[in-house]
């Protein structure tokens, strides 16, 4: 697929680089010629500079080719323009980045009335991903499916968990949870687990399985963690404010730490349940006055991820329960070294949310339909829900008669409200979703999974 990326910024570097491994034809567009040369050498994509909402740089970007144009600079009002041409000249799909919240209540008229096909915020969808860990303070990181029905949660096994040492198959004796063991880290090698494999203490295992059940394998296996009542956020960003939106109804106690003065009376006047501090909370001191070690969670969120990172340790050190750590380069295993567990990126939640849509595009002619696709483990696994189309060639045969990929695993099945681990004699049946997780493979369609 021919795909033009307007902006290269993060994003747009980040989808650029993505986009080119899952084997698509990219052209970038950038203001600086610098930006653009690096980017050019590095990805071996077209590069054109100049302005993204100009016609005639868009066509030399070769815009009548595009079938999808993403439009990521660091202004919504080029995003729209840039989308806006694009579909005017014919291009059926583009994205636009939309961030200032302002513009919240107008998203179906921008998709609807000026056929922006998606809309991405990434600062409010890793704010709506810390808040689902939040209520979850058990998991290191949460991803949901099926409407909620089914999550699929990460965490580390410590030395007392009763699963040091225990093979896959034999869980069952140690936990009652009906729970799904679909991918394991193991210092900085990734396994799909089939029954055989053992555990061992520090894995990070992601976990498949309703909301309860999660939860009492959670309490079972000595991981489970209180409710959390007590929040303090350091930073006052769009992450920030949307992240305190999102809880200020729960009846948790918000508290913001603020450097910008300014800021802080927008996000005193805009948020009416949330104690806003202006200070620097990097300062230990203030930390400290702010009783940080009396904390349920602290969430990391400047613009600056060594200043993320240290806050984090040190709160960490203070003994806080949770530690949220918002960081835009990182490298997972490092940061679990140093302790960090809880991580989130902006740039992987909005690569998420791209890459189930351009798969999507490219399955236009197939028969099963993505309805999610997360990015695990920094990136290394991806967990896909289809749809079962109603007729597929391989319906009602029992999985041990198909030819399935290794280092691949159906996660489970929900069959009219139901869930189900799948074994041998199980089939899929049509208008099933199927959750598929499987590590160093691109999965663009159900048929995808077999030999």
């Amino acid at each position: 697929m021919y795909i033009i990326i307007v902006g290269l910024g993060k994003l747009g570097i980040n989808l650029t680089k993505q986009l080119v491994n899952e084997g698509h034809d990219v052209a970038v567009v950038d203001l600086r010629e610098s930006r653009i040369t690096e980017t050019v050498d590095a990805y071996d994509v077209m590069g054109v500079c100049g302005n993204g909402a100009a016609l005639s740089v868009l066509e030399e970007a070769g815009l009548s080719k595009a079938k999808l144009l993403i439009a990521a600079t660091g202004s919504d009002e080029l995003n729209i323009i840039s989308c806006m041409i694009a579909n005017r000249k014919g291009v059926e799909n583009t994205i636009a980045r939309v961030r200032n919240p302002e513009y919240s209540d107008q998203l179906p008229f921008l998709r609807e009335e000026l056929g922006i096909g998606l809309i991405v915020n990434p600062e409010f969808e890793t704010a709506n991903e810390i808040s689902r860990i939040i209520r979850f303070p058990s998991a290191a990181n949460l991803d949901v499916f099926a409407g909620g029905k089914i999550e699929i949660a990460r965490v580390r096994i410590h030395a007392d968990n009763p699963l040091c040492d225990v093979a896959v198959c034999d869980i069952h004796k140690k936990c009652k949870a009906k729970v799904l063991i679909c991918a394991v880290q193991r210092d900085d090698q990734i396994f799909i687990p089939s029954g055989d494999f053992v555990l061992r203490c520090d894995d990070a295992i992601s976990i498949t399985g309703s909301r309860s059940q999660i939860s009492g394998f959670m309490r079972q296996t000595k991981v489970y963690k209180q409710k959390i009542k007590d929040v303090m956020i350091v930073g006052g960003g769009r992450i920030g404010y949307y992240l305190a939106h999102l809880l200020e109804d729960t009846g948790r106690n918000i508290k913001i730490i603020e450097l910008g003065e300014e800021r802080c009376v927008h996000l005193s006047d805009t948020l009416s349940d949330v104690t806003v501090i202006h200070g620097d909370g990097t300062d230990q001191d203030l930390l400290d006055e702010q009783r940080l070690q009396d904390q349920d969670a602290l969430v990391a969120l400047t613009g600056i991820d060594e200043e993320n990172i240290i806050v984090s340790m040190y709160a960490d050190s203070r003994g806080v329960p949770k530690v949220i750590t918002k960081v835009n380069r990182h490298s997972y295993s490092i940061l679990n070294d140093i302790g960090l567990e809880t991580v989130v990126s902006p740039q992987i939640v909005a690569g998420n949310l791209v890459t189930r849509y351009v798969r999507a595009l490219d399955n236009s002619f197939g028969n099963s339909r993505i309805q999610t696709l997360y990015k695990l483990v920094g990136g290394r696994v991806e967990a896909v829900e289809f749809t079962v189309p109603e007729d597929a060639g391989y319906l009602n045969i029992p999985f041990r008669e198909l030819r399935l990929l290794p280092n691949l695993l159906i996660g489970c099945i929900i069959r009219g409200g139901r869930i189900i681990f799948p074994r041998g004699e199980d089939v899929m049946q049509a208008n099933d979703s199927v959750i598929v997780v499987t590590a160093g493979r691109i999965l663009e369609d159900l048929h995808d999974i077999f030999m």
